[in-house]
């Protein structure tokens, strides 16, 4: 549960910076594409660091 807790936390601190990014960004195929890219790689990235952090403070 505390893993879901921080993964969602990260994943939508990234998908604010993704959207900052690409908001003024000119509408086409490649710019969908390469922001469904840093999403899935924000997923990752924010699981990753769930796990991390849920490691961290259960060893405290």
């Amino acid at each position: 549960m505390l893993m879901l807790l921080f993964t969602i936390v990260y994943f939508v601190i990234f998908f604010f910076l993704i959207d900052l990014v690409f908001r003024n960004a000119s509408i086409s195929v490649f710019t969908n594409i390469m922001s469904l890219v840093c999403l899935v790689i924000a997923f990752i990235v924010s699981v990753g660091m769930a796990d991390y952090t849920v490691k961290k403070i259960k060893n405290k």
